[in-house]
This record gives structure tokens, sequence and C-alpha cells, in this order.
């Protein structure tokens, strides 16, 4: 996870303070900045995994077989998943607000959803996850002119989002756990483990770590990001209410997911029980979460086909799923473009004659 960074300051004034006296105080030496041939090289890896993982996917399933189930659908239920689908939306950009007026921050609810679309735009049409983020962050600080506080608040709801999901997820693995195979319990758990024990560390660390991190650690990109990350959770508990509110609009976020799922899967014929997809979902979440492809993509779509077939469901119908919320996906993704394209000719539009 990552956030926006401040502004750099002027060169000549990057390491020394004057104080009153007269004197200069040392501050932390600046970041190390990532050297391109290593992002270059890191951004080839995700790629060429992206491609293995979407080519083998594509060549494990009979394309005529999926195409032929994808003909048939029924228009009306694929118009009632869609309208779920929105309503996901709508409740993610409750969550969003609610943070942002625990900082203080009053943005329209229709801003914000228009906002979260065009940033499911840029987390499909740029290789990196975190680009929506940026841009919401973006434009929300600059409309509420409290950048800090915008950027608390696009943090905080991957953090809530991941609680509430936590919340939806484990009381129903635990009553469902024989229903799954082994390898799906574990790998939940492990991955749910893992990432609760990053939050408590890194909310932890941020009282320990600036004590012992001098000199050359300081420096390191991913040093700073966790510093930055476990301030921000650490000043978000004094919006105890606001937090709140997110979690729960984060539970029902993922309640409305798997009804989605549940929706798009009724239509293919596929007869999972719903309570299934509070499980699978968050699951395939976590797996995506893990930078080895682009965005996700190849990872997330070999993860949810796995889990269906091992629930005895036909490779053509779990792929023909997968499919058709890739494409709802992207439904989303292209509506977020166009606003975003909207708000940039309206910017230009606005601006004076030179």
């Amino acid at each position: 996870m990552s956030i926006l960074r401040p502004q750099k300051r002027d060169p000549s004034q990057e390491n020394t303070v004057p104080e009153s006296d007269g004197e200069t105080t040392e501050l932390l030496p600046p970041i190390r900045p990532r050297k391109p041939y290593i992002a270059r090289i890191k951004f080839a890896l995700r790629l060429s995994c992206t491609v293995l993982l979407l080519a083998f996917l594509f060549k494990s399933f009979s394309w005529s077989s999926v195409l032929q189930k994808l003909e048939h659908l029924d228009d009306g239920g694929v118009v009632i998943g869609v309208i779920i689908g929105l309503i996901g939306v709508m409740l993610s950009s409750y969550q969003w607000q609610s943070l942002l007026e625990g900082e203080g921050i009053t943005i329209d609810l229709k801003r914000l959803i228009n906002l979260y679309l065009v940033g499911i735009a840029f987390n499909h049409f740029l290789p990196t996850g975190m680009g929506g983020d940026v841009v919401k962050a973006y434009y929300v600080g600059r409309e509420g002119r409290n950048p800090s506080g915008s950027i608390s608040a696009v943090v905080m709801s991957r953090v809530t989002g991941f609680i509430g999901m936590i919340i939806v997820s484990v009381p129903s693995l635990i009553i469902w756990h024989i229903a799954f195979p082994q390898w799906v319990v574990i790998t939940y758990g492990l991955a749910s483990l893992a990432m609760c024990s990053a939050l408590f560390c890194v909310f932890f660390a941020v009282t320990l770590l600036p004590k012992f991190l001098k000199g050359n650690w300081a420096r390191y990109r991913i040093v700073t990001s966790l510093l930055e990350i476990g301030m921000t959770l650490r000043e978000s508990l004094r919006h105890p209410q606001a937090l709140c509110a997110a979690t729960i609009f984060g539970v029902l976020f993922h309640l409305s997911a798997a009804l989605n799922y549940y929706a798009f899967a009724m239509i293919l014929h596929i007869h999972i029980p719903l309570p299934f997809f509070l499980i699978i979902i968050p699951m395939v979440s976590l797996v995506s979460v893990l930078p080895t492809t682009i965005n996700g993509y190849g990872l997330r779509e070999s993860t949810f086909i796995a889990i269906l077939t091992s629930l005895h469901v036909d490779p053509s119908s779990a792929t023909a799923l997968v499919l058709l919320t890739d494409t709802q996906g992207i439904f989303f993704a292209v509506i977020g473009g166009i606003m975003y394209l909207l708000m940039r000719e309206k910017k230009i539009a606005g601006k004076p004659a030179p």
C-alpha cells in the first residue's frame, strides 16, 4: 500500500533547519530514489507473470463451451447483477464520505461516486493497482483543501474495508469450513493472519522505528511508507465514530459483492450457496494483492476458477462467471474514463483565454 507523498523541499534546505540560536539541526537524510532500471525490471517480471498465467488459463478450458454459456445469458439477470454492482460502488462511496467527514472534508456523494468510478478506470487501465487511490486523493484533497486528510481517508478506506471483509468472511469460514477443501481454508487463514499481523506491526512500529532507524535505513522508500501508514492509522483513531461508520459500510460492501457474484452465478446455473461467496471473494481479493502480476490479472482469475472447480463447478461455467464479472469491472472503468475526460474538458474550458 502506498500513499501520496508531500512535495519536495528546496534542495538547499533538505538536510538542515535553522534554529533561533543560529545553529542548524540535522534532519533525516533524503529518501533514496527508486532506480529506473529496477522499476523496469520489476514491471517486466510482473508483466511476464501476467501473460503466463493468462495463457495457461486460456488453454485450460474450451472457448466454445464458454462462449455458448455467455450467449444464452438472461438479459434481465445481467441487468440485476450490474445494478447490485452499482450498489456496491455507492456503499464504497458512503464509506469514503464518512472517513472524509471525520477529517473535516465535506464532499457531495454524487461527486465521490464519480471520482470512485474514475479510480476504477485508473486501476484497470494503468499498470498499478494504486493509481485510482492516488487520483481520488488528489482531487478530493484539492477540492476540500486538505490534502493530508484526503490521503488519510483513502488509506483508511482500504483498512476499514479489510476489517469489514474479515468481519464477514471469518464467521462464514468457521461455519462452512467443512464444505471447502483444506487448502482453501489454510490459505485464507494464513493470508488473513498475515495481513492482520502486518497492520498490527505497522501501527505499533511508528512509536519505535523512528528511534532506531537512523542513517541509511531512513533513506529507503519502504521504511518511510510504513511509517506514514502507521502514523495514518494512529491519527485516525482520534475519529472513532467515522471509523465505525466506515467499517459498517465495509461490511455492507462485501455483502453486496457476494450478492453480485451470486446473481451472475444464478444466470449461469452455478448452484453455490450465497454464504460461500462471502469466503471466496475475500480470499481472491487477498491473493490478488500479491505484487506478482499487473493489477492482479491472471492471478485473480486463476484463484477464483481453482476454488470453484474444487467445489465441483464445471470449469467452463467458472470461467464464464469470471469473464462476466471482469466485463462488469471494465464497464465501470469505461464509465469512469468517460467521466475523467469530461472533467478534464470542463477544466480546460473553464480556463481564461491567454
